[in-house]
């Protein structure tokens, strides 16, 4: 989160002095906008697979094993 908050203030400063400066925060928040929504992706199928096991006695990872 402190990360993205800094890389938002980077590009509102590139937005006020130029183009140059204004692609380094944007880049800057696309990388971590995406580590921050697969690592919330990655977080949400742990807590399903959890709770699946746990509630319904269904282990996602135990059918993955039989597969392959």
């Amino acid at each position: 989160g402190m990360l993205y908050t800094f890389a938002c203030y980077k590009y509102f400063r590139g937005f006020v002095q130029s183009l140059k400066g204004r692609l380094t925060g944007f880049y800057l928040s696309v990388i971590i906008l995406s580590c921050l929504i697969t690592l919330g992706a990655a977080g949400a199928a742990g807590t399903v697979s959890s709770l699946l096991d746990e509630y319904l006695d269904f282990s996602i990872m135990e059918k993955v094993h039989r597969l392959l």
